[in-house]
């Protein structure tokens, strides 16, 4: 599922960093649709589309009129000959950014030598890589087509459902953001926010797999005179679902050689990968993903994805998303990475500033938006509840993540916006003084003759 990174005009840095992001990001090169022609520097990009009549006559009476647009003499019902163009509107949205100050004393002093480059992976890991990738997973389910998300503040009513949103990374919980509108191309014009129509569907407990027969229809009821081949469907699942399935199919096939042989060698994937199964039925290629990065979304009662709603609105329930079917043309990604800023700290203070800016977007092909279907658990849960525990794990360990201020407890990787300061304080504002020196320690000598008193 990995990318490749395009290099025309790009330093050598940028290319680090979108090959770092092709890595260990598992949305980007998830998605292949082409429609789009992203500009980093447009808020907005506009793709045409035709709507052409099927009105068709005999060719012994096909005319049009004198006027080129009046129906012909014969019929008097000619069509014009001008379709109609609509455009369709899609919007750059994210521009989402990082930056941090590294002391002269810390860089010479400090156990991990490459700290400069050690920060900034981590720093990308917990901020604009996983913002990345739950945001891109939270606008697909959405349907994103224009508009910006943005955290909802203390006034807003309903607020966040998480505190200081606002601070950290996509949390991938529709309850925490809002779609606002975004500036236009031209003075006192405006993008408004809209979105391609997203259903979903329930998994069976009863007989997981059985949803795969009626994705497969789905499919292919709604595809059936395009060019997208089965092989570009996969279904994004997590490792709970992933045991689901296999625990099924030896239920299935007990007593037979191949339920014994996945009994004894069964195994699920890594959490980002290629799911132990390969292909299931229907040509759906299994993809892994860890839990923290399906999105929860507001839906109404017949699944079908609500975007602006919320806790207040009447007849909408926040879901969360338990695995994606999708054709990978059907939804369109961009990522960019701007060069590294950085500045000395000159007569300021010894040591260096860096900020590093990420721009990127994902849009829901309003055509081809059938191809994006949630999968959402029942209320009534059996089999599936594993499924259910595995999301309230990792969101218990994510809390305690956040949480935490230093490394420890918790190792879980992700940070809440805030963490202790480095130590000594004189690494930091007011720099004059520290608690972190054994005061019981006597002073002897200042290091100077005039302070001498040996």
């Amino acid at each position: 599922m990995v990318a490749p990174v395009q290099k025309d005009s790009l330093t050598d840095y940028q290319v680090a960093l979108a090959t770092y992001l092709r890595i260990t990001s598992p949305i980007a090169g998830m998605f292949t649709g082409n429609e789009i022609k992203p500009n980093p520097n447009a808020r907005s990009i506009r793709v045409p589309d035709i709507r052409v009549d099927d009105y068709i006559v005999d060719a012994d009476i096909a005319r049009i009129g004198a006027d080129h647009y009046s129906g012909s003499e014969f019929t008097g019902e000619w069509k014009n000959g001008i379709p109609p163009i609509f455009w369709r509107e899609y919007s750059m949205s994210r521009h989402r950014s990082f930056g941090f100050t590294v002391f002269d004393e810390q860089l010479r002093f400090s156990p991990i030598k490459n700290i400069v480059q050690e920060y900034t992976g981590r720093k990308m890991q917990t901020t604009v890589l996983r913002d990345h990738d739950k945001y891109c997973l939270l606008a697909a389910v959405s349907g994103h087509m224009t508009g910006k998300l943005v955290p909802r503040g203390g006034t807003d009513v309903p607020g966040p459902v998480t505190a200081g949103a606002n601070k950290i990374a996509c949390t991938g919980n529709a309850a925490d953001y809002k779609w606002i509108a975004e500036p236009g191309e031209d003075y006192d014009n405006q993008i408004q926010p809209s979105f391609a129509t997203i259903k979903g569907m329930y998994l069976d407990d009863t007989n997981p797999l059985q949803t795969l027969d009626a994705l497969s229809l789905l499919f292919s009821d709604n595809w059936f005179d395009s060019n997208f081949g089965n092989n570009e469907r996969f279904l994004l699942i997590t490792s709970a679902l992933e045991l689901v399935f296999i625990n099924y199919l030896i239920d299935k096939g007990a007593g037979t050689e191949s339920a014994f042989d996945l009994l004894k060698n069964g195994d699920i994937s890594g959490a980002q990968a290629n799911g132990y199964l390969g292909t299931l039925k229907g040509s759906w290629k299994l993809v892994k993903i860890h839990p923290e990065f399906m999105p929860k979304v507001y839906t109404d009662a017949n699944l079908v994805v609500d975007p602006v709603a919320t806790s207040a609105t009447a007849g909408r329930t926040l879901r969360q998303v338990a695995a994606l079917a999708a054709y990978s043309n059907a939804v369109q990604t961009y990522e960019h990475f701007s060069e590294r800023r950085e500045q000395d700290g000159g007569t300021r203070f010894k040591g260096t500033e860096y900020v590093q800016d990420f721009s990127y977007d994902i849009w829901v092909i309003d055509q081809l938006s059938e191809g994006v279907v949630p999968l959402f658990l029942p209320d009534t849960l059996d089999n599936l509840q594993i499924v259910d525990d595995s999301f309230d794990y990792v969101a218990a360990k994510v809390a305690a993540a956040r949480a935490q201020l230093t490394p420890y407890p918790s190792t879980y990787p992700l940070s809440g916006p805030n963490t202790e300061l480095s130590t000594p304080e004189w690494f930091h504002a007011p720099y004059n003084n520290t608690t972190n020196l054994n005061a019981t320690l006597p002073v002897q000598k200042a290091g100077d003759v005039a302070h001498d008193n040996g």
